[in-house]
């Protein structure tokens, strides 16, 4: 099974030293959302931000997959 890296728009590195092992593709995409769901829940060190991003790659360092959200609350 192949092994996965994943950096944040935070500078945060998950699991950056061993890596996940995942089954593939469909489990990657299920961790890279719920890394942007701690990230949003994460007030203090995103304050002021919009966009959250969470990237996956390889042992080789090239890119696999890669997530996004914009969020944006305003008073109506």
């Amino acid at each position: 099974m192949p092994r996965y890296f994943i950096s944040t728009s935070d500078k945060a590195r998950v699991h950056e030293k061993e890596g996940l092992v995942l089954s593939g593709p469909e489990e990657l995409a299920q961790v890279l959302r719920q890394t942007l769901a701690t990230m949003l829940h994460d007030e203090d060190r995103n304050k002021g931000r919009t966009v959250f991003t969470a990237n996956a790659h390889d042992a080789y360092g090239d890119p696999i997959m890669n997530a996004r959200v914009t969020m944006e609350a305003r008073k109506l």
